[in-house]
């Protein structure tokens, strides 16, 4: 069995979706705004509100390592991306169950002040348009690796634990 098919029919791409490059979250949130992130050839980005008159645009450069990849356990999938923002962390993430009979794809973001969460956000339930494992696939595509001695993301290899 082929697994692109399934992830297509899974995770349709969102006709309304704005992303140049590769989307990682798009939906609408529970208040009425949409969440839409992207992976860039160099950036991610993140756009909340509505499209065209967007209330918040952040972008941060790949380089700068604040992807948050899945640890490899849990029971569901999930990776985030920050976006730091005037003394503020918005942590857009993305989750998918790893019951292949309930996938239920979630997500949202999370907004940080240092270690205090000031807000969350939430995707509507049932309207999720994200792929599995993007993040880390789109840093290792552009050359980086998750070096899991020093907890950071390296340009190049990474030594082996």
């Amino acid at each position: 069995m082929h697994l692109l098919p399934v992830l297509i029919a899974l995770f349709p791409m969102a006709s309304h979706a704005a992303c140049i490059g590769e989307t990682y979250l798009d939906c609408p949130t529970t208040d009425g705004r949409r969440i839409e992130a992207c992976i860039g050839a160099e950036d991610f980005t993140y756009r909340l509100g509505q499209p065209g008159s967007w209330e918040l645009e952040l972008s941060v450069p790949i380089s700068a390592g604040t992807v948050t990849p899945w640890p490899g356990v849990g029971g569901s999938i999930w990776s985030s991306v920050g976006f730091p923002n005037a003394g503020y962390l918005y942590e857009v993430w993305a989750s998918v169950d790893r019951n292949p009979d309930d996938i239920n794809p979630s997500g949202g973001v999370i907004v940080l002040k240092g270690e205090e969460i000031v807000a969350r956000l939430e995707c509507a339930s049932g309207t999720v348009t994200t792929p599995a494992f993007v993040l880390e696939d789109a840093m290792a595509m552009r050359g980086w690796c998750y070096d899991l001695t020093s907890f950071s993301w390296q340009k190049g290899s990474c030594a082996a634990p």
